[in-house]
């Protein structure tokens, strides 16, 4: 009797986790990295474990969990809930303005993207029209992660055939602001992408940083560039190009080579040579 009453506590607690669909994704890249003589070896991974399932209202809820390699948290853990309503991702997630940035990210190890920050909460709206997609974020006081900028946003994302181009805006209880405007277009195996991200402080001069990105796959090849300037006050602080050559060796495998280079600084030149993988 003790036994049957044991497996029926135990069942208890495994059952709800047999209700949920669950996957597990991720990636794993190791990088030798040359910066003007002196060698550095990376290994950077993390995997994905995601638990769905369905409410009795038929709301659908997912739970994201992200692990590093070495164990530790990798960021963007967060519970999902969607609905008529449209989408809500609280915890670690993007902010308005995270969720449609990046277009020039291409690269595995040296792409530098946008310093958008992340949200408390994500909340995309239901779709009304054909291609347009609407996210108001939100980051508290105190947040799950400490990168999260405390203060509201909004963007909007529209594509239409090969173009995207999207707008947001943040705005930060300490009376910061953040603004980001974006463009891009593919076709014929090129893809092309511009941004625009300012940072204006409470006080002094603003700090604009653009990026174009430009990419071409002709079969397993991949060759890519991301140009970069950071600038404030009519001053550039930093002009970075990063030049790229991607190849697919199937199953999930890339390997790759990556160059960047800074015109501002003497002593920014870095070569990656590595190999990924993702399933």
């Amino acid at each position: 009797m003790k036994k049957i009453i044991a497996a029926a506590v135990a069942s208890a607690f495994i059952a709800p986790a047999f209700a949920a669909d669950i996957t597990i994704s991720g990636d794993q890249e190791f990088s030798y990295q040359d910066n003007n003589g002196a060698s550095t070896a990376a290994l950077d991974g993390d995997f994905n474990v995601k638990a769905s399932t369905e409410t009795a209202t038929g709301l659908s809820v997912s739970a994201d969990i992200n692990v590093a390699e070495d164990a530790a948290n990798d960021g963007s853990a967060s519970l999902t809930i969607s609905g008529p309503f449209g989408k809500i991702d609280a915890g670690d997630t993007s902010s308005a303005l995270d969720a449609i940035d990046d277009g020039t990210d291409w690269g595995y190890v040296l792409t530098n993207g946008t310093p958008n920050n992340d949200a408390a909460i994500l909340w995309t709206l239901p779709s009304t029209v054909d291609g347009l997609t609407l996210n108001l974020s939100m980051g508290a006081e105190t947040n799950y992660d400490t990168g999260v900028s405390e203060g509201n946003g909004y963007s909007a994302k529209y594509s239409v055939g090969d173009l995207t181009v999207g707008y947001g805006v943040q705005d930060n209880k300490d009376d910061t602001e953040m603004s980001y405007v974006t463009a891009s277009y593919s076709m014929a195996g090129i893809g092309i992408s511009a941004e625009q991200y300012s940072s204006q402080p409470a006080t002094g001069n603003d700090t604009d940083t653009d990026s174009i990105g430009v990419t071409y796959s002709m079969g397993d090849l991949t060759l890519a560039a991301e140009s970069q300037q950071v600038s404030s006050a009519g001053t550039t602080s930093a002009d970075t190009l990063v030049l790229g050559l991607h190849y697919s060796l199937g199953g999930g495998v890339t390997a790759f080579i990556e160059n960047s280079d800074d015109a501002k600084s003497s002593t920014a030149e870095t070569t990656a040579v590595g190999v990924a993988m993702s399933f």
